[in-house]
């Protein structure tokens, strides 16, 4: 997995080179932040009309890099963290009742350094949370879901039962995280038979759940 990547001092937007799959959602990368030894994540502010709400760093994956490259580019830019991808969790769907807005590629980054300059340091705030605390701040269940497949919840590190996430439509055994971007156009890199596949056993899981 290729984790070597550009600190640059301004974000890169505007470029309209975001990927897409066959379906033209978007494809968004982004780091679940950890400080394994103290037990805590870092979390960010979020851009929008919607300041109180708490977000993990992710952006759109373009087309001239990998999903792993796109993700520690965005935790660069949105939180001013340098780190090492150690696990990828999955890719999960983010949507409303009218639509799907997203999949996001989202992986778990150990945090080396935290910077005081960076791209989006006007935009955000930073700050740290416990796992469980983290869970009640983050606003999309998205990103809940991914937190709880994270190293820090301790249900994975006991050996109980694993969580099954309701917006996982693709374990990290499925899809390789680390593809290369294509050389002709700007469609994910992933099978989209196995992405159909996998969507339809978590819409099953869904279903289950509606019915419990």
């Amino acid at each position: 997995m290729d984790q070597q990547i550009e600190y640059t001092k301004k974000a890169r937007h505007g470029n309209n080179n975001d990927m897409v799959d066959e379906n033209n959602i978007r494809q968004v990368a982004g780091c679940l932040p950890i400080d394994l030894a103290n037990q805590r994540i870092l979390l960010i502010s979020s851009s929008n009309k919607n300041k109180d709400h708490w977000v993990i760093p992710k952006g759109g994956w373009e087309d001239d890099e990998t999903q792993a490259q796109a993700a520690l580019r965005e935790t660069w830019e949105e939180a001013g963290l340098k780190g090492r991808i150690t696990r990828h969790l999955g890719v999960f769907e983010e949507a409303t009742k009218k639509q799907i807005k997203g999949h996001h590629w989202i992986f778990e980054m150990q945090i080396d350094e935290v910077c005081k300059k960076f791209p989006e340091k006007k935009k955000r705030e930073r700050r740290w949370y416990t796992y469980d605390e983290a869970l009640v701040v983050v606003k999309g269940q998205y990103m809940r879901d991914a937190i709880m497949l994270s190293s820090l919840n301790p249900a994975n590190q006991s050996g109980a039962p694993p969580f099954v996430p309701t917006t996982l439509i693709a374990p990290s055994s499925v899809i390789r995280p680390d593809a290369p971007f294509p050389s002709s156009s700007s469609t994910a890199t992933a099978p989209p038979s196995e992405i159909k596949q996998s969507s339809s056993f978590s819409n099953g899981l869904k279903a289950l759940f509606k019915k419990g």
